[in-house]
């Protein structure tokens, strides 16, 4: 074979393997796209409730969120997209009282569609470090719980992601250190068996916590979004439990309401209770702050669509009602 030849060969090969290794991160997405950084994923509008203006400035933050995943870490990132953290880039932009700049733009998604979209904000930022982080965490964590088939793609997915995420910990190095830690404590009492709910729950409220709290304008707020994150973080976890008690138990994977002996309905019971209580805190929270924008939105998230999430523990998220505190069809 000429030189030529065994050029052409190469570059076909390399070409082959990247087109692969694209594959591979977009079947990543896919499979695990709708839980992959699950802590925020509860608390969404109910969009039933929102005005037009305000569900259009809602959806120019998710899609705001995707722009800045591309122009932060590469197109493949905005696979990652997810409704989890649009409502911290919402808290930060509305306490720093930054408006950005909204245009019109294709949408990645629907090339056929044009979307309003949010750009250039600390919200938006904020939003795309720590979904990428979050992800991160969350593939780690399938690679310990999921069946082999799964495990085989999390490991493949596993280089293309970590470089992402070596660029988002390098931005916010303390944020990066926190995550890892907790899921290493999160990880130490899941095998140890834990039964206690004030105890399984810390590590999640604690990143909960941290990554409320970059949304901080001040100190003030800081330590005002610090314990809302807290008791975001319990309602989250709890209710994921809940939501996940069936599947646990077919799997044989550790659940919290499994270990105290409880059945489907009295974690969901239990759930509730805990959450109602976490929830009433977030208000008290809440109300400290002195939103400047985005207050209608905000209040339909706190007041509105957060209760309904309570309501729901133990209900799988794509057996709910659409309209009610879940965003269908952005």
């Amino acid at each position: 074979m000429s030189i030529f030849g065994q050029m052409q060969t190469s570059h076909n090969l390399h070409s082959a393997l990247v087109a692969c290794s694209r594959f591979i991160v977009y079947y990543y997405m896919v499979v695990f796209g709708k839980d992959v950084a699950l802590l925020f994923g509860y608390v969404l509008p109910a969009r039933c409730e929102l005005k037009v203006r305000d569900f259009e400035t809602y959806r120019a933050s998710y899609c705001g969120v995707c722009k800045q995943l591309g122009k932060s870490y590469g197109v493949f990132s905005r696979f990652l997209l997810n409704y989890d953290l649009v409502l911290v880039s919402l808290l930060a932009d509305a306490l720093s009282g930054e408006t950005g700049r909204c245009c019109v733009e294709g949408c990645f998604a629907n090339p056929l569609a044009r979307r309003s979209t949010l750009h250039g904000t600390k919200g938006l930022r904020l939003a795309s470090d720590g979904l990428v982080m979050l992800s991160w965490h969350k593939l780690r964590d399938n690679l310990d719980d999921e069946r082999l088939p799964k495990r085989v793609i999390c490991a493949m997915a596993r280089p293309f992601l970590g470089r992402m995420y070596k660029k988002a910990a390098a931005k916010k190095p303390h944020l990066a250190q926190l995550m890892a830690e907790q899921m290493a404590r999160q990880a130490q009492l899941e095998a140890a068996g834990c039964s206690g709910l004030d105890e399984i729950c810390e590590p999640t409220a604690l990143m909960c916590a941290a990554v409320f709290a970059e949304a901080a304008h001040s100190e003030g707020q800081r330590q005002v979004l610090h314990r809302l994150g807290l008791f975001a973080g319990q309602i989250v976890y709890l209710l994921d439990a809940a939501e996940d008690y069936a599947d646990d138990t077919k799997k044989g994977c550790y659940n919290v309401f499994m270990r105290q002996g409880l059945s489907a309905q009295q974690a969901a019971e239990t759930a509730r209770a805990r959450c109602r209580m976490a929830a009433g805190e977030i208000a008290l929270c809440y109300n400290l702050l002195n939103i400047t924008q985005h207050k209608a939105i905000l209040d339909n998230i706190f007041f509105l669509g957060l209760p309904h999430a309570i309501e729901m523990a133990g209900v799988k998220q794509r057996k709910r009602r659409p309209g009610h505190g879940q965003i269908e069809g952005l």
